[in-house]
């Protein structure tokens, strides 16, 4: 596998680089996919654009190097190449069968997922393949041979600084999974807030399980558990047990980077849940917040951090979250 890293803008000597990498490489198959969408760097029926402008109407076109003429992908390589030059849309990319029997393609994206699509579809030729496209190409060429999995983060301590850390987590996109522990105290069924989190996680999403959002949950579930006879000793031990077995039901059917246990109680119930002998000390993400990785169980060798309560900084789980993700 070969990829040729260009500018996302169609700045450069296109065809000369490609016809030296062809040369010395010999792909059976040139890919040519520039769009970046995180930075806005789209293709939509063939024509490369800068926030939803074609290039050509940019300053891009005004280069005084080396001015865009023309922002059409298939004319583009036809006239640097010399060759014929076969073009998928976006609505041929959606499908589930591409004829892609030509020696060069060129592709519309207009996100990850498409590049990712566009990928995983010539993959499966098994052919000797030049990839030619911008950052955004590789960042998904890297998630399709290698994957990063979400993080799977478990908070079970209701102190405010938990609950302010969570909301930043909220406030930034992760996908919350709230276990009423109150019904949970009438009926254990685990089950659909397992499967809640399968889901998110299954779609790509960091996912936080929290045994309380706010105050008035914990009350609840202290009213229902005195209600049951239980002191407040119980109900803590009832939900550092629950939480374990619902991040141990979530762990035995989704892959996850890593996984984040906030609360002592709760990270040695989900420990054990998962059958863990202990764990190995790998660095230190924050002072005070060690990353390590599990040891025995059924989630050997996972990368995991660990944090008390009331510790850290508004963004601290958000910022080891994104570390777990790391690849090592």
């Amino acid at each position: 596998m070969c990829l040729q890293k260009i500018d996302s803008t169609l700045r450069g000597n296109l065809g000369a680089e490609i016809k030296a990498i062809d040369e010395v490489y010999k792909p059976e198959l040139i890919v040519f996919a520039p769009a970046y969408p995180d930075n806005n760097r789209t293709t939509v029926d063939a024509v490369h654009m800068i926030n939803g402008i074609p290039v050509t109407q940019t300053e891009i076109a005004r280069d005084p190097n080396k001015p865009v003429r023309i922002d059409n992908l298939k004319i583009l390589l036809e006239e640097e190449l010399n060759e014929s030059v076969r073009h998928i849309s976006l609505k041929e990319l959606s499908m589930n069968y591409i004829d892609l029997d030509a020696r060069i393609l060129t592709f519309d994206a207009v996100s990850n997922e498409d590049l990712m699509a566009i990928i995983q579809k010539v993959l499966k030729l098994n052919k000797k393949v030049l990839w030619v496209g911008s950052a955004g190409l590789a960042d998904a060429l890297l998630q399709v041979l290698y994957p990063i999995y979400p993080v799977l983060i478990v908070v079970g301590s209701v102190s405010n600084i938990s609950r302010e850390q969570v909301n930043y987590l909220i406030s930034n996109g992760v996908y919350t999974v709230k276990c009423n522990i109150a019904s949970l105290l009438e009926n254990e069924d685990i089950m659909m807030v397992a499967e809640e989190a399968i889901k998110a996680i299954e779609n790509g999403k960091d996912t936080v399980l929290v045994s309380a959002l706010g105050q008035e949950d914990y009350n609840k579930a202290v009213e229902r558990g005195i209600l049951k006879g239980m002191n407040k000793e119980d109900i803590t031990n009832f939900t550092q047990n629950i939480l374990g077995k619902i991040t141990r039901e979530i762990l035995l059917k989704v892959k996850v980077s890593g996984l984040f246990l906030t609360g002592g109680d709760t990270a040695i119930g989900v420990i054990k849940k998962l059958g863990s002998e202990g764990s190995k000390i790998l660095s230190e993400l924050l002072p005070g917040i060690p990353l390590m990785s599990l040891k025995g169980g059924i989630c050997d060798g996972l990368k995991c951090v660990t944090k008390a309560g009331a510790f850290g900084k508004e963004d601290s789980i958000y910022y080891c979250a994104k570390r777990l993700k790391e690849r090592c």
